[in-house]
């Protein structure tokens, strides 16, 4: 059973079983109502007719019920066409004071040999009196018993119309919650059904522009939400994607380029060149090679170790100790002079391996633009280093744009290098929730850096 019938068949029950016990309680309430004011009017009667009884005078002379009947005496409250009244008296007889005449039971002739003064006593019993239902009150009285029935025709009939209606009603209710369960669930779970059929186009076309309607702030628009920033941020890792592989596929073109060529050379000439002129080629080759080498290395490092950090891995790092760690490094390498300086201690809550592949693309960078033998400085101030070369500097249009993934300004196009170091950087950065930074060295050269922007360390 789907969700949507699920639903219906909740929402249509619970409102089914509200509707079937509202009309319960409502029959049950009118029954005893009903039920209640018979024996008040058989109460009231009773009253009525003992008066009645009491009150049998002739000139003066109490008389007996029989006697006064007998003399065709009228009582009002006892010839009422409205109920039966009969007295019965401890022998036995009955006297019919008004039709029908209503059985006797047990009952009645206990509480008409009852002798002597003391508590009224009184029964209320539903008897058939000629195939109809009466209800009947017996009530002790000086001369016996007074047995006062009525008929309860009507009060079955009113009974009997209230259930058919009650029965039309909870069947109508039924249905009417039925629909109005299928209203609610369709509505419910429309946007359900839209973010299935949004998943399922996705899954389709393996395109991450089917966006949602959001039509409310609850739980179900809070989802569509959702859904819309996971599609937002497929859709920009997929555009990430495919702007690292358009940009890298430029830049492996020219070094493969060169090889192809050189490889020619060597193949349709190789004989033929000069000693020198076959080093060269050899060494061009090697330089391409290597180039093409550090290209695919950090593309790679590009599209995967930047975008794994995860800030639920991140430990307490000291910038300081990563700054000489990597520095002594990059000294071996080079035998270039690098000098850190700033504060004496700088923890974070960072990932240390991405922090070392900032600093040390930085510090390559540095060493590339640099003279040699002039010296490189590495600064570290809470959570922010910076390194500062004496290069030839960053053109003024240039500062923002050299942490753009393969971007070479003029000036740098002609030596090696693939443009994606100070654009894992940028990444490292903001995967810390920092920021990178370039501007000129004052006396000649550039500062370049970042800052990270993380909890406080332990």
């Amino acid at each position: 059973m789907s969700l949507r019938w699920r639903l219906t068949a909740v929402i249509g029950g619970v409102v089914a079983v509200m509707v079937a016990g509202a009309s319960l309680l409502a029959f049950i309430s009118a029954d005893r109502e009903l039920n209640r004011q018979v024996d008040e009017f058989l109460v009231d009667r009773s009253r009525e007719a003992e008066t009645s009884l009491k009150e049998v005078n002739l000139g003066g002379l109490q008389l007996t019920t029989r006697a006064a009947f007998e003399l065709g005496e009228e009582f009002g409250a006892l010839r009422r066409p409205d109920a039966g009244v009969s007295l019965l008296y401890p022998g036995g007889q009955v006297l019919a004071l008004s039709e029908p005449q209503i059985p006797l039971t047990n009952a009645d002739i206990e509480i008409a040999q009852r002798e002597g003064a003391g508590a009224k006593v009184y029964a209320l019993q539903d008897r058939n009196v000629d195939g109809r239902r009466y209800r009947v009150l017996t009530t002790s009285v000086d001369d016996g018993a007074l047995i006062i029935g009525r008929s309860i025709d009507d009060v079955d009939q009113t009974l009997a119309g209230l259930r058919g209606w009650l029965f039309v009603i909870s069947v109508v209710g039924t249905l009417a919650a039925g629909l109005i369960g299928w209203l609610v669930a369709d509505r419910v779970l429309r946007p359900v059904a839209r973010l299935a059929a949004a998943t399922q186009q996705v899954a389709e076309t393996r395109r991450f522009d089917a966006d949602l309607r959001v039509d409310g702030s609850d739980e179900l628009g809070a989802l569509a939400t959702s859904f819309n920033s996971m599609l937002s941020a497929l859709r920009a890792s997929r555009e990430q994607q495919h702007r690292l592989v358009r940009d890298a596929n430029h830049e492996l073109r020219t070094p493969l380029t060169s090889l192809r060529t050189n490889v020619d050379v060597l193949r349709r000439r190789g004989e033929l060149l000069e000693p020198e002129e076959h080093a060269a080629v050899v060494a061009e080759m090697d330089a391409e090679v290597r180039e093409l080498t550090g290209l695919v290395s950090e593309l790679v490092e590009f599209a995967t170790d930047a975008s794994t950090l995860d800030p639920a891995d991140f430990v307490e790092v000291d910038l300081v100790e990563v700054a000489q760690k990597m520095a002594e490094r990059t000294i071996r390498r080079t035998n270039r002079p690098i000098v850190v300086s700033g504060a004496l201690r700088a923890p974070v809550v960072a990932d240390p391996a991405g922090i070392e592949r900032a600093l040390g693309n930085l510090l390559g960078n540095a060493v590339k633009f640099s003279p040699a033998n002039t010296p490189i400085d590495v600064v570290v101030d809470a959570d922010r280093v910076a390194v500062h070369d004496r290069g030839p500097g960053i053109e003024a249009g240039d500062h923002e744009r050299i942490f753009d993934r393969f971007y070479r300004s003029d000036q740098t196009r002609t030596l090696p290098g693939s443009g994606l170091g100070l654009g894992i950087v940028a990444d490292v950065a903001a995967a810390h929730r920092g920021t990178t930074f370039s501007h000129d060295r004052p006396g000649g050269g550039a500062i370049v850096g970042f800052s990270v922007q993380t909890d406080e360390a332990p």
